[in-house]
């Protein structure tokens, strides 16, 4: 067998056995309730269903193979305290799960190396967020990926539509969009322009029309794309980023930061793009605004995720094996902290219960804290990897990381600085 097949079959194998008796409960409840609702009632619910309808529609089609086995008799069990059941549960993951093999074989297509693409695939972050999670940015990440694959190509037009495709899928894919719709209109490509900017009012029109047609468009708006850009209140829930918990009055002063953003880093892909457009700076600085969004914005935990395909193809393209291997590490850490000093515990997707496994490394005081500082410092040392010259991964910053997270549970959590500053 060869390598390439070894990768993609480990890595297949892994996921399957995670899927069926893992899961974020709210969010696999929500997907089978909706499932459940078209199929055993015949009801559309996108009135309430909170995020892009094409989702939904990619659903569909999975969970039709799962009804229809059950309707042959098929029998499902829960496990434990889930609230999707477990075949059902590979039948809403599968989707996620395929788009990590399909990001797999894109990374190697573009970079023409097995090596990036096996540090993306067998990433613990992302097989947590396709199989365990069961979230959907995988297909997001997908159309990015693909896109690029079609630059690299030289169908321009085309990847702007597969960017589109992945901006209604998750809001974030209309940035490398954006960026490539400046730079043509910065260069008088208006022709370009106009294909590119009509396909995707079409594709964005098309996503939006099923929640016109069948209700829940306020839902929709505040739920989903108000709370991604950060225009209406904060994000509906607690902040992922220690600037706003340590500095909650500051930072809510500032208008739309995810906005201020995303304008920030197409401002200066477009001033890079004047010595040469190329795809290198297109990943480049897409992989630096997925950076900048969960350092300044009050970002999620699945967000991190955003930065790994992005880093394993610009490391391979400029020859940084550091960010690479850095690369994988900040999966590993990442995943370490989700489960262990997030919001739920390491109960949440194991047993479908908010509970602690392991006490003495979770549910302390201000842990979340914890969370937030070492989320933003891995951040910023991938920072110091795309701006730095290329250098190799030592084993040093894995000994650095502990050390910060030791100084994070000391300040954070022991000594309360938050209560000290009066923010918590």
């Amino acid at each position: 067998m060869k390598r390439k097949q070894l990768v993609i079959l480990s890595g297949v194998v892994i996921r399957l056995a995670l899927a069926p008796v893992t899961g974020q409960p709210y969010d696999m409840g929500l997907f089978a309730f909706f499932q459940r609702v078209y199929f055993e009632n015949g009801v559309v619910g996108l009135k309430t269903f909170g995020t892009l309808p094409l989702l939904y529609f990619i659903q569909l089609p999975f969970y039709s193979i799962y009804a229809g086995l059950r309707v042959l008799g098929l029998n499902d069990y829960q496990f434990m305290y889930h609230t999707s059941l477990s075949i059902e549960g590979v039948f809403l993951k599968a989707p996620y799960i395929l788009a990590d093999v399909g990001i797999f074989l894109l990374i190697q297509k573009i970079t023409g190396r097995l090596f990036p693409a096996t540090l993306f695939f067998l990433n613990p972050l992302v097989i947590f967020e396709s199989s365990v999670w069961g979230i959907y940015d995988p297909l997001m990440l997908l159309g990015i990926v693909y896109g690029f694959y079609l630059a690299k190509k030289g169908n321009h037009n085309i990847s702007s539509v597969a960017f589109a495709i992945a901006g209604v899928l998750k809001l974030f894919g209309f940035l490398p969009y954006g960026m490539l719709l400046l730079k043509n209109l910065v260069t008088r490509q208006f022709k370009t322009v106009r294909i590119q900017f009509l396909s995707g009012i079409v594709i964005a029109v098309a996503a939006i029309a099923p929640v016109i047609i069948f209700g829940g468009l306020y839902i929709f708006l505040t739920g989903f794309v108000f709370r991604f850009i950060g225009v209406w209140g904060v994000t509906g829930g607690l902040s992922y980023s220690i600037l706003y918990l340590l500095f909650a009055n500051v930072m809510n002063k500032i208008p739309s930061p995810a906005l201020l953003v995303l304008v920030f880093v197409s401002s200066l892909y477009l001033v890079e793009t004047r010595k040469g457009a190329n795809l290198t700076l297109l990943i480049k600085w897409n992989l630096v605004g997925a950076i900048l969004l969960s350092i300044f914005s009050q970002a999620e935990p699945q967000w991190l995720a955003w930065t790994i395909p992005l880093a394993a193809l610009y490391g391979a393209m400029t020859s940084r094996s550091g960010l690479q291997i850095f690369t994988y590490f900040f999966g590993v850490a990442s995943t370490f902290l989700i489960n262990t000093v997030g919001v739920q515990g390491t109960g949440y997707e194991t047993l479908g219960l908010v509970t602690h496994f392991l006490p003495f490394i979770e549910g302390y005081t201000n842990a979340f804290y914890v969370y937030a500082m070492m989320t933003f410092t891995l951040l910023m040392l991938m920072l110091v990897y795309i701006f730095h010259r290329p250098v190799k991964f030592r084993f040093e910053i894995i000994a650095l990381v502990v050390l910060a997270y030791l100084q994070a549970y000391f300040w954070l959590s022991i000594i309360n600085l938050p209560r000290i500053l009066g923010v918590a």
